[in-house]
């Protein structure tokens, strides 16, 4: 499940062809577990280009250990410049016990 969650995670970090780093422009939140188990966390990424961008945000969520659980991809589309984009990062399958959020990577494009 992990194998072919972290493919998907590729495939679409992939699609932000000509991506620059912007992983100093996100912050997530903290990680609540819903109730229907699955992990979920804020993301937001200020837009600190002179036009309108958009945000492929690869989410890690891991143990306490820093183990890997499970990673997903949020795509924030058409921020305007110098505002701020929001969405969610929600696990594919339930997780418990503790978990953390964590940027993997971020593209602008």
């Amino acid at each position: 499940m992990l194998a072919s969650a972290s493919a998907e995670a590729r495939r679409k970090l992939e699609e932000a062809k000509g991506g620059v780093n912007a992983k100093d422009e996100v912050t997530l939140g903290a990680v609540a577990i819903g109730s229907d188990g699955r992990a979920a966390a804020k993301v937001t990424a200020k837009n600190t280009a002179g036009s309108a961008k958009s945000f492929a945000v690869q989410v890690n969520f891991t143990d306490t250990s820093g183990n890997l659980l499970d990673v997903v991809v949020v795509t924030l589309k058409d921020v305007a410049a110098g505002a701020s984009g929001e969405g969610t990062a929600r696990s594919n399958r339930k997780l418990n016990g503790e978990v953390h959020a964590v940027v993997g990577m971020a593209l602008r494009y």
